[in-house]
Order: structure tokens, then sequence, then C-alpha cells
């Protein structure tokens, strides 16, 4: 679940860790409470009899490799979030990396995204794509049904080459996954 660290700047300027790890899978003005109620507790404010208003990210959990600043605003953190909870998680990296609006993400992933292979490599997994489509023909006759993977595996260095699909990796401790992706 993404989180970050919020940070009492009023403490940190003094020397004293004040801060609070916070569900980032909220609602933003639910976040600002928490961070609220953190700025209230400051122990140096109240050593000094001062207000803590000031904050930071100082740190920042699960965001899949999507960095944040010390002051992102807490709209983008929890839109973040949601998209971190709904769609996979390399799909919101690689579009949140490429620069994409955080509202088109949704609407790239589902019209690009054409399937998720666990294969050893890009080829591997985009001729698995391309194997389930012709799996899925009724059309095809006997004599190259028997070639299938052949067939498959030609497409799929075609659409490689040909820059007609992208695939996005993720390298686990046992398998590597391979989302693909049309590059329409």
């Amino acid at each position: 679940m993404p989180r970050i660290y919020v940070a009492s700047l009023t403490d940190y300027n003094h020397g004293v860790l004040h801060g609070e790890w916070i569900d980032a899978d909220q609602d933003p003005d639910a976040i600002q409470e928490e961070v609220n109620a953190m700025l209230a507790a400051s122990p140096t404010a109240k050593r000094y009899g001062q207000t803590a208003e000031e904050w930071a990210i100082h740190e920042y959990d699960e965001f899949s490799g999507i960095e944040l600043g010390e002051w992102e605003s807490f709209e983008r953190v929890s839109a973040l979030a949601a998209l971190l909870r709904d769609k996979p998680a390399a799909l919101v990296a690689y579009f949140v990396e490429d620069g994409q609006d955080l509202d088109d993400i949704p609407d790239l992933i589902s019209d690009r995204f054409m399937g998720e292979y666990d294969e050893s490599t890009e080829l591997r997994a985009v001729a698995a794509h391309h194997r389930e489509l012709l799996d899925g023909r009724s059309d095809i006759p006997e004599d190259i049904a028997a070639h299938l993977d052949a067939v498959a595996e030609a497409m799929a260095h075609d659409d490689i080459n040909g820059g007609g699909v992208h695939t996005v990796e993720v390298r686990g401790p046992s398998s590597t996954t391979f989302y693909v992706l049309s590059n329409c």
C-alpha cells in the first residue's frame, strides 16, 4: 500500500525527528487532516509556544519507482495511490515516466494494454499474445494450424521490429513478466 512519511519542518529545523507515515490511498483532504494532526502534536512547537505549519515528504514507500518531491501535492499523491491500487503498477509507472497526465493513464492502459505474459524474453511474450489471438480463430487451414507457434513468433518479430508493440518488463525473484502494449 503506497504511503508517505510527512515530517514537521519546525521540528526538523530544530534537530528533532517528528512525523507520521500516512496511507496515500485516501482522499487528499484526509491526508491533509493527518498532516495537520501531526503538526499539532509537534514537540518543538509546544516547547517554544509556536505553531508548526510547514511540512515535507521525507520518505515514501510502494510507489513502484515513481519519484515524489518533498512538497508533492496531496492531490497527486492520492491520485497516484489510486492508480497503483486499480491498475498494474508497472504500467502506471511507465506512463508516469513517459510524462502522461495522471487523468489520462486509465484510458491509456485500457486502450493500449494487450496482455500480461510470464515469459523469458520480449519476443516470447509477444508471440504468446499472438498465439492467443490465433488460437481463437476458426478460419485457419489445418496445414497452417500445425505451425501456429512459428507463425506467432514471426508476427511477434514483425510487431517488435516494426514498432507495433511495446513491452514493459518486470523482473521478479523467480520470473519475468512482460506487459504487452499496442503502440497505436
